[in-house]
C-alpha cells in the first residue's frame, strides 16, 4: 500500500505543534486551539525533547490526539461505502487498524516543529461540521495553507477527522488508496495490508 503523501504528514504534524492563539475564533477552532495548547506543552519540555523520552513524548502527544482527534469518523470517510457493510466487530477493527496508521505515520511525526508560526482565517462552520483554515510560515518566510476539517459529536465536542494542503487531504488519500485495493480484491485483503503496512510502521527504525 502505498503511503501517504510525505509532505502533506509534514505540514499537518508541524500545525499541530505549533499553532498560535487565532485573533478570532468560533467554537470549533477554540477546541483546535485548545488540543494542540497542550501538545506544545509537551513539545516544548526540555525533558521531553530529550533523545531518551521520544517515546514518552509520543505517548503523551497520543493521548492528547485520542482527545483531538475523531479517529472513527475519519476511519468512516476513508473507508467509503463499504464502510456500511461492515459489522459493528469490523468497523471496531478497521478503526484500530487506520488508527494505527495514523499514529505511526502522522503523530509520530508531531515533533518535527521548529518554530513554525500560525495564523488563523475565519472558520466556516454548517451544522455539526466546521473548516478551519490556517498558514503555516516558516522561518524563511514561506507560507503554506492547511485546512482542517472538524465534526461535533453527540456529546458537543468538536474534534478534528481531516487535513489538508494543496489540495492534499489525509482522509481521501488513503480513501483512493483503499478504493483501489477493494477494487481489485476483498475487504480482507484489504485488512491484510492494513495489518501490515501497521506492523512495519511499529518496528523500532
Amino acid at each position: 500500500m502505498a503511503r501517504l503523501n510525505v509532505r502533506l504528514i509534514a505540514l499537518i504534524a508541524l500545525v499541530l505543534g505549533a499553532l498560535a492563539s487565532p485573533a478570532w475564533a468560533g467554537p470549533p477552532t477554540e477546541a483546535l486551539q485548545g488540543y494542540v495548547t497542550r501538545v506544545l506543552t509537551v513539545l516544548d519540555d526540555p525533558a521531553m525533547r530529550e533523545p531518551q523520552n521520544s517515546a514518552a513524548r509520543h505517548k503523551a502527544v497520543r493521548a492528547i490526539a485520542d482527545e483531538g482527534f475523531d479517529f472513527q469518523e475519519a476511519s468512516r470517510r476513508a473507508l467509503g461505502p463499504a464502510w456500511n457493510a461492515r459489522t459493528p466487530a469490523e468497523r471496531a477493527r478497521f478503526v484500530e487498524l487506520f488508527t494505527g496508521l495514523i499514529d505511526g505515520g502522522y503523530f509520530s511525526k508531531v515533533a518535527g516543529y521548529n518554530g513554525e508560526k500560525i495564523s488563523y482565517d475565519t472558520e466556516t462552520t454548517t451544522g455539526n461540521e466546521s473548516v478551519v483554515p490556517v498558514k503555516v510560515t516558516t522561518k524563511s518566510g514561506k507560507v503554506t495553507p492547511v485546512v482542517f476539517r472538524l465534526v461535533k459529536n453527540a456529546e458537543g465536542r468538536w474534534r478534528v477527522y481531516d487535513a489538508a494542503f494543496e489540495g492534499m487531504s489525509l482522509v481521501t488519500n488513503y480513501r483512493a488508496q483503499f478504493a483501489r485495493v477493494l477494487k481489485n480484491g476483498s475487504y480482507q485483503e484489504l485488512v491484510t495490508k492494513l495489518e501490515e503496512r501497521v506492523e512495519a510502521l511499529r518496528k523500532p527504525k
